[in-house]
């Protein structure tokens, strides 16, 4: 066969054009192989930040939810200590209210007992001062026995122990030690005390502003306060007091008629 200078030429024109679409082919396939290699880089250079990131964000959930609940939980503690301390106050008050209401329980009940003793005290008094003495009817006789020393207001009654004459609020009745002392009228008894010339003395008021005396006892059988019948025992003859020891034993009996002493054998039946 037979070439030409064309055919030559198209021949060298033809290689260089697969020369060129071999290029194309390969620079094709290394854009292509780049690029799939940039993007496999960057797939997993975002793989290892959202691997390198995630512990951080969550170990800063889990810091923010530790505050929560450590603010939760300050809050409840605070909800807790306040309402503990609100309890422990209330307890506090109803304590002191409860000692305070028990304190006027007690005032109110004693308060209400003086109130009872004071009507008690008013109403002897009342049932004292309704009592009258009618000197018609006179006085009974406490003890029986001989009129041992006259009442007198001057100086002409004779004390044998004493060895002289004295006035006489009273008179005194002869009696043996033990014997029973009666009440001469009803009344109650006002006063009871002890001196060294009569010694052991009951007083009485019998009303209508009399007033009895009964000296020289002993084993007494009622106290002061106490309401007395008429004949009623008060208590028996003492041993004399050494002022009447030469006298010997006896009754001292005195009647008073507004503070002021009278003969009681005026009143005596």
């Amino acid at each position: 066969m037979r070439y030409t200078r064309n055919d030559f030429k198209n021949q060298d024109t033809q290689s260089k054009k697969g020369f060129y679409v071999a290029a194309c082919a390969v620079l094709a396939c290394a854009a292509v192989l780049g690029t799939a290699y940039f993007q496999t880089q960057k797939t997993e250079n975002m793989k290892n930040s959202n691997v390198a990131e995630r512990p951080a964000a969550t170990a800063a959930g889990k810091t923010s939810i530790s505050k929560n609940w450590q603010s939760d939980a300050g809050e409840d503690g605070k909800k807790d200590s306040e309402q503990a301390s609100t309890t422990m106050n209330a307890d506090r008050v109803n304590k002191q209210k409860d000692k305070a209401d028990k304190k006027k329980i007690e005032v109110k009940a004693n308060k209400k007992k003086e109130n009872k003793e004071k009507n008690i005290s008013k109403a002897t008094a009342m049932s004292a001062g309704k009592k009258t003495f009618s000197e018609e009817k006179g006085l009974t006789w406490p003890v029986k026995g001989d009129i041992l020393m006259k009442f007198s207001q001057s100086n002409n009654v004779y004390f044998k122990t004493l060895a002289q004459y004295k006035s006489n609020p009273a008179i005194e009745i002869s009696a043996d030690k033990g014997t029973k002392v009666i009440a001469s009228a009803a009344g109650r008894v006002v006063e009871i005390n002890k001196d060294d010339i009569t010694g052991t003395m009951v007083t009485t008021d019998i009303g209508s502003n009399y007033k009895i005396t009964y000296g020289q006892l002993t084993d007494l059988k009622v106290k002061k306060g106490d309401e007395v019948k008429e004949g009623q025992l008060l208590g028996v003859v003492a041993e004399p007091t050494k002022y009447f020891s030469e006298e010997g034993s006896n009754l001292f009996f005195q009647v008073k008629e507004n503070g002021k002493a009278v003969d009681p054998l005026l009143l005596l039946n």
